[in-house]
């Protein structure tokens, strides 16, 4: 009489736990990499040529404001930083090796509240900007940057220049160590894609 092999008996719903633990680290990796792009924001980039300098002004434009009035009510910082890039097209047979980055500038405001003096203060790079009494005033020169001269380039090609540029918001400033918490939460930081514009003579 043929013997049946043995065939040790699978238990499916132990099987299916163990997949879905396995996946539990794989989903958290994908929220890591794209709570960037789920909190993405909007922000409006202007270039302007004059003779061969190049300048810039950027404004965020999505509206944060009640948590950044809230976080500077509570006696903390807050931070947004611009920035941009200049980049060069290349030609061929080059175009193969990417466009060719000539400048990268990033600038820092940060705001305060001053409750003895009840106005709202706004720092550039370290350097004192101005300081606003009114809510809304406030709220429009600490989401903008004026503009800013960024560099020279050589105006027989300045056609073949663009400029891109990108705002990253937080409502609340956290210093290092405490900023590693901005790779696991969308809702500290708030950072628009990359915009991309050509140079107005």
């Amino acid at each position: 009489m043929r013997k049946t092999p043995f065939r040790p008996s699978v238990n499916c719903s132990r099987t299916n736990s163990r997949r879905s633990k396995a996946k539990i680290p794989v989903i958290l990796i994908l929220l890591v990499i794209c709570s960037p792009y789920l909190s993405a924001q909007q922000a409006s980039l202007d270039a302007v040529l004059r003779g061969e300098k190049v300048y810039a002004a950027v404004e965020y434009l999505d509206s944060h404001s009640q948590e950044v009035l809230a976080s500077l009510w509570d006696g903390l910082r807050a931070e947004i930083t611009f920035q941009l890039r200049l980049y060069r097209r290349s030609k061929r047979p080059f175009a193969f090796l990417g466009d060719r980055l000539l400048l990268e500038r990033r600038v820092y405001q940060t705001a305060s509240f001053d409750f003895y003096g009840n106005r709202y203060k706004i720092q550039r790079d370290g350097e004192h900007v101005g300081e606003y009494e009114g809510e809304a005033e406030f709220i429009d020169s600490f989401f903008s940057l004026p503009e800013i001269e960024l560099g020279e380039i050589d105006t027989t090609d300045a056609r073949e220049h663009y400029l891109l540029a990108r705002v990253r918001m937080m409502p609340v400033k956290i210093i290092a160590p405490l900023n590693i918490i901005t790779l696991f939460s969308s809702e500290t930081a708030f950072t628009t894609p990359w915009i991309e514009t050509e140079l107005n003579p």
